[in-house]
This record gives structure tokens, C-alpha cells and sequence, in this order.
């Protein structure tokens, strides 16, 4: 029989393991895609045999998937985290100033899903929508329009998915484009006072887009 502290202490070495192997494969995901991203680099970053990962996840393709999985609970994690004020405007333009703010950080994330849409989101959708926290975003979108119809603030036929493309997107491309974006128009929109300015100009284009 294995002892219980000898047990504990095989099981943080397995976690500590994944966990190198994983953050070693977002780098390489974000960097080469999931086409151009190899095994045997990701082990050589991770500091473990290619056999380790194979034995972990199975193949590249489940090793993907898992980076997928856990930069997208982290978004949604971080989200659900969110204290939205009562009112709808107000809790609006704390969901956009959020959105804006977790893009500008991690940058990584667009990368991965830019390279999920790539490959037509086949992966993600094998992803359980439970594990994905959808129905948290989902939730949070339908509070945020429900307040603001029952209040006489938001047009009636303002829907949760219009609602996260017109977020989402804007915040997106701001951080996505922003070096070419910053070549053509000469100015460098991820300095702080840029971002600033830019988020406010959001908020007000989404605030131009709910109200009636």
C-alpha cells in the first residue's frame, strides 16, 4: 500500500507536470498555430519527455484542446468574479471596461482563438459548454438586457449574442489589429492614454447600440 503522504506528494508532482507542459504548449499554440506547433519543442520547453505528454493527453490534438478549455474558463472565471452594479448602464460599461481591459492583458487569448476560428472551431466545439462556462457569459448578458428593457432604457429587441458581438468585437479589434493599426494612423494605440480614450469611445458606440 502506498503511503497516504508518499500518494499526496506523486499527485502535486502530475499536477505541477501538466502544468509546465501546458503553459509550454499555449506559447507554442499562440506562436506556430496547431499545425505548425511540435511535440517534441513543447517537451524540450516543458523540461519532460515527448512520452510524458503523450502519456498526459494523448496526442496533439487533446493537448490543444486542453490549452483551449483552460484559456477560456479563465476568461469566464474571471468574468463571473465581476460585481455589476444594479443598474443596467452602469453594469454595462463595467462589462465593456472588463472586456477591454482582459483583452489588452492577454493578448495570448485572442491569438488562441484566432487560431481556433482557423480551424472552424472543431476543437472547441468537442468542448462541453458547461466546462466552457457558457451559460456564465449568457447569464451575465441577459441580466445586464432584461434591467435594462424592464427600466425603459434598452430597445426590446436587443439580444444577448447581438449585445457580445458588438463588445467583443470592438474590444477585439482594437487589441488585435493594434500594431498594424497603430503603422497606418502613426500613433501607438496601446499606450495607456490611447486605451483610454479608445475604451471610451466603445462605451459609448455599445451605449449608442442598446438604447432606444
Amino acid at each position: 500500500m502506498i503511503p497516504r503522504q508518499a500518494s499526496r506528494d506523486h499527485r502535486s508532482r502530475t499536477q505541477e507536470t501538466m502544468r509546465r507542459i501546458k503553459s509550454a504548449a499555449h506559447e507554442q499554440f499562440v506562436k506556430n498555430g496547431l499545425e505548425g506547433t511540435r511535440i517534441e519543442t513543447i517537451a524540450t520547453r516543458a523540461g519532460v519527455n515527448k512520452a510524458l505528454i503523450y502519456r498526459h493527453f494523448g496526442d496533439r490534438e487533446n493537448l490543444y484542446r486542453a490549452v483551449l478549455e483552460e484559456a477560456y474558463h479563465k476568461v469566464r472565471a474571471a468574468e463571473a468574479k465581476l460585481k455589476l452594479a444594479e443598474d443596467p448602464c452602469e453594469a454595462l460599461e463595467q462589462l465593456v471596461a472588463f472586456t477591454f481591459e482582459y483583452y489588452v492583458r492577454n493578448p495570448d487569448f485572442l491569438a488562441l482563438v484566432g487560431v481556433e476560428n482557423l480551424n472552424h472551431g472543431r476543437h472547441l466545439a468537442q468542448i462541453d459548454t458547461e466546462v466552457l462556462k457558457i451559460s456564465s457569459l449568457r447569464r451575465i448578458l441577459g441580466d445586464i438586457i432584461s434591467r435594462g428593457i424592464e427600466r425603459d432604457l434598452f430597445r426590446e429587441d436587443l439580444r444577448e449574442d447581438s449585445l457580445y458581438l458588438m463588445i467583443s468585437g470592438l474590444c477585439w479589434f482594437t487589441v488585435a489589429t493594434a500594431h498594424t493599426f497603430s503603422i497606418t494612423f502613426e500613433i501607438d494605440i496601446l499606450e495607456r492614454k490611447e486605451l483610454d480614450r479608445r475604451k471610451a469611445e466603445i462605451v459609448e458606440a455599445v451605449f449608442r447600440f442598446v438604447k432606444k
